[in-house]
């Protein structure tokens, strides 16, 4: 995991965006919240991605371009934008996100695998910071799928990940669009793929200049 690289673009990130004004009402949950999401290692169809929500619910995304041809490819290897949730949404994920169910989750899932996907979301607000891991370890909802595996762990963590964890990701890929744009900069396989399909609010530009700013979309 390149978790050294999070930082570093966050922050290019937050001050390209700073200009932009808050779209949320002031002194809530919602706005006390910031939300981050990485996803790294798997397969070739596997997304990887860093991700931050800030509480005025503008989306900043960033990941190494494995196609290494994306007209928004910066000079650093990375392609970079910025997307504003629909509010409805964003409070929805906000809650599913301060939940009980979510609150109750482990704060790691892990397989044996050594080259299973990664997923972690870090969630800041008023009650502190809470990180949730999912490593190579399906979801309950996913148990039957062939190659589908529970955690190793004893005790917390243990089992197939609690439902709540892939429901918030599914919201989180959807709002942000952060799911449509990692598959354009690491394309699966699969040419049916949905993500290969996005909706009019996330396509990216087909054309930019390399090392500029993220588009606001």
């Amino acid at each position: 995991m390149r978790r050294n690289a999070l930082p570093l673009t966050v922050l290019a990130l937050s001050a390209l965006c700073a200009c932009q004004p808050a779209s949320r009402g002031g002194g809530n949950a919602v706005e006390d919240t910031t939300i981050e999401v990485e996803r790294s290692g798997g397969g070739a169809d596997s997304p990887v991605y860093r991700l931050r929500i800030d509480g005025n619910g503008i989306a900043m995304f960033s990941a190494p371009d494995a196609s290494g041809r994306h007209p928004l490819r910066h000079s650093n290897g990375e392609v970079m934008a910025m997307h504003p949730l629909d509010e409805a949404q964003h409070v929805a994920l906000v809650g599913l996100l301060n939940s009980q169910a979510f609150a109750a989750l482990a704060p790691r899932y892990e397989a044996g695998s050594k080259n299973g996907a990664v997923t972690t979301i870090t969630v800041a607000g008023r009650a502190g910071k809470r990180r949730v891991t999912q490593y190579a370890v399906a979801c309950l909802r996913d148990s039957k799928r062939p190659g589908a595996v529970p955690s190793n762990a004893v005790g917390p963590g243990s089992g197939f990940v609690p439902d709540v964890f892939c429901e918030a990701v599914d919201l989180i890929e959807n709002a942000s669009c952060a799911g449509y744009w990692s598959a354009q900069t690491r394309p699966p396989r699969e040419p049916s793929d949905p993500r290969l399909s996005p909706p009019e609010r996330c396509r990216l530009p087909t054309q930019g200049t390399p090392g500029g700013a993220p588009p606001m979309l």
